[in-house]
C-alpha cells in the first residue's frame, strides 16, 4: 500500500501525518522547536525545522512496517519567514519570523516608494514591517555584508525543500505573502527587487504547488531512514494546507480556523480584491483562495481566563447559561495584523460594562464579538464577489465549546461543521503529495479523506443575534 506524509513547519512545533492511498491516518508525530522573541524581534533557527522534520518522518517510518510503501513527501509551511543561506546551503542568519515586526521604517518607504495599493493589487497582502520585502530592505541596511554575500534567500517551504531535494524551490502562496511575487502576472515584482538590490535568480524558484521538486538527496535518506525513491512535490503555506486538510476545496465554502488568532479562508472562483483588504491568492485545488484574519479571539479568552482564574471551559459553560440576557454588552477585538480594514481602530474595545456584570458575562461578550467579527467578514467576502456561502467548516481550539460553534451558527445563519481534524496542514500537504503522486484530482482525495464533523444549526436564537449583530455594527461604526 502506498502512503503518503505531510509535514506541517509551523512557528513553534512541527507536525507530521502519514496517509495511505485510501485516505486512512496511519501515524502522526509531533517535535517542538524555539521561538526568539524580544520585543519587535522574533527569529528562529531554521535547521531547527530541518531537525524537527527529519525526528518526525523517522517517527513515522519506525511505525510503517515496509518504509518501501512511503512513496512521497509534501510540506505546509508557515507563510513570511525569510533565512540567508551561503553557497553551500548552510545558514549564515537567523530565520526572521512572520511574528518580526523590526522593519518598521522600511515598511514605510516601500509604502512611500511604490504605494499600499501597489503590493496589495499584485501579492493579495498588504505591506506591513513583518513582510519578508520590509525585512530584506532591513538586511540590507542594517547587515549589508551577509546580504550582500549571500547566495539565497529562501522562505521556510523553500528551506525544507532545499534540504530534502537540494533544489529551492517554492510555491505563489508562500512567495506571494512574502510581497515578491504577482499573483495576476506569475513572476516575481522586478522593480521590488530592484529596490532591494536582490537578484532574482537569489530566490527560491516559484513553481505551482503539487509539482515535482525532486527525490530526497542520499544525506536526506539516510536522515530520515527512507528510500532515495521517495519523491518530494511542491507544498503550500499552512493556511491553504488547512483548507485541504479540512475539505474546503470547492468556491463558495468556508473555513473558519481558530486560535490564538481566527483565520477566516474561503474558496472563490476570482481572486477577491477589495476595499476591506482581503488577501486572495491561487488556491492549489482549484481557483483562488481569499484569507482575512480575526485577531486576538484566542489570546482575549486565555487573557480572561487568567485574569479571573477560570478555566476556559468553565468561563464558556457560563457564558451559555447567560446566552441572550445581555443586549446591551459588547466586545470588539483587535483589529491589527492582517484582519480586514472595517473601520478606523486596531484596538481591543468593550462597551457596555456595569458593576452588575461577571466573569461570565465578559466571557459571552467575548465569544459573540468572536462571531460578530467573523459575520462581518463574511459580508465583506460577499461584497467582493464570493458567492453566498451555504456552511462554515470550523477547526482548532474553539471547536471544543459546542456553544462557540452554536454562537457562530446563530450570528451568521449558517450550519458550522466542527471538523474533528486536529492537524488539517499536516494532513493538506500530505493530501498534497497523494494527489500529485498518483495524478488525481486534489479535491478528489480531499474529499475521500476529511475527518468527519459534527454539524450544528441555526437555533431559535437566531432572530435574536439578528438583532444584536445590527446593533454591534451600529456601535462598531460610531466608535470608529
Amino acid at each position: 500500500m502506498k502512503i503518503y506524509i505531510g509535514i506541517d513547519v509551523g512557528t513553534t512545533s512541527l507536525k507530521a501525518l502519514a496517509l495511505t492511498e485510501k485516505g486512512e491516518c496511519v501515524a502522526t508525530a509531533k517535535s517542538s522547536y524555539e521561538l526568539f522573541a524580544n520585543g519587535a524581534e522574533a527569529t528562529q533557527n531554521a535547521n531547527d525545522w530541518y531537525e524537527a522534520a527529519v525526528g518526525a518522518i523517522r517517527e513515522i517510518a519506525e511505525k510503517v512496517k515496509d518504509l518501501g510503501e512511503i512513496c512521497a513527501i509534501s510540506v505546509s509551511a508557515q507563510g513570511g519567514a525569510t533565512v540567508l543561506l551561503d553557497g553551500s546551503g548552510k545558514t549564515i542568519t537567523p530565520a526572521y519570523s512572520w511574528m518580526d515586526n523590526r522593519a518598521t521604517r522600511e515598511s514605510e518607504e516601500l509604502k512611500n516608494t511604490f504605494g499600499d495599493e501597489l503590493f496589495y493589487s499584485r501579492c493579495g497582502w498588504r505591506m506591513q514591517p513583518n513582510a519578508d520585502a520590509a525585512k530584506l530592505l532591513w538586511m540590507k541596511k542594517n547587515i549589508s555584508e551577509i546580504y550582500e554575500s549571500a547566495a539565497s534567500f529562501p522562505s521556510t517551504l523553500g528551506f525544507i525543500n532545499q534540504r530534502l531535494t537540494g533544489n529551492i524551490v517554492e510555491d505563489p502562496t508562500c512567495a506571494a505573502i512574502r510581497r515578491l511575487y504577482d499573483i495576476n502576472e506569475k513572476k516575481m515584482s522586478g522593480d521590488i527587487l530592484d529596490h532591494l538590490g536582490l537578484a532574482e535568480e537569489k530566490l527560491p524558484e516559484t513553481l505551482p504547488t503539487g509539482v515535482l521538486v525532486g527525490n530526497l538527496t542520499a544525506e536526506a535518506a539516510a536522515q530520515t531512514g527512507l528510500c532515495k525513491s521517495v519523491r518530494v512535490y511542491n507544498g503550500a503555506h499552512d493556511q491553504y494546507c488547512a483548507s485541504i486538510g479540512s475539505g474546503t476545496v470547492e468556491a463558495g465554502q468556508l473555513l473558519l480556523a481558530t486560535g490564538t488568532a481566527w483565520v477566516l479562508f474561503g474558496v472563490t472562483e476570482t481572486p477577491l480584491f477589495g476595499k476591506s483588504r482581503i488577501s486572495p491568492c491561487i488556491h492549489p485545488a482549484g481557483g483562488y483562495g481569499a484569507l482575512s484574519t480575526v485577531s486576538g479571539i484566542g489570546a482575549a479568552f486565555e487573557w480572561l481566563s487568567k485574569l479571573t482564574n477560570t478555566p476556559i471551559p468553565e468561563l464558556s459553560a457560563g457564558a451559555e447559561a447567560r446566552k441572550g440576557k445581555n443586549d446591551t454588552l459588547f466586545f470588539r477585538p483587535s483589529a491589527t495584523g492582517t484582519g480586514l480594514l472595517i473601520g478606523q481602530s486596531v484596538g481591543a474595545h468593550i462597551t457596555g460594562l456595569t458593576i452588575g456584570h461577571d466573569k461570565y458575562d465578559l466571557a459571552l461578550a467575548l465569544m459573540e464579538g468572536a462571531a460578530f467579527e467573523t459575520a462581518l467578514n463574511i459580508e465583506e467576502y460577499k461584497k467582493s464577489g464570493m458567492s453566498a456561502p451555504a456552511s462554515i467548516t470550523m477547526a482548532g481550539g474553539a471547536t471544543a465549546s459546542r456553544f462557540w460553534q452554536s454562537l457562530i451558527a446563530d450570528v451568521t445563519g449558517l450550519d458550522v461543521y466542527a471538523s474533528t481534524q486536529t492537524d488539517s496542514p499536516a494532513l493538506g500537504a500530505a493530501i498534497l503529495a497523494a494527489a500529485s503522486d498518483s495524478g488525481e484530482d486534489i479535491s478528489a482525495v480531499a474529499r475521500r479523506t476529511s475527518a468527519g464533523s459534527r454539524k450544528v444549526s441555526p437555533s431559535e436564537y437566531s432572530e435574536y443575534y439578528n438583532r444584536k449583530f445590527n446593533s454591534y455594527k451600529q456601535w462598531r461604526k460610531s466608535h470608529p
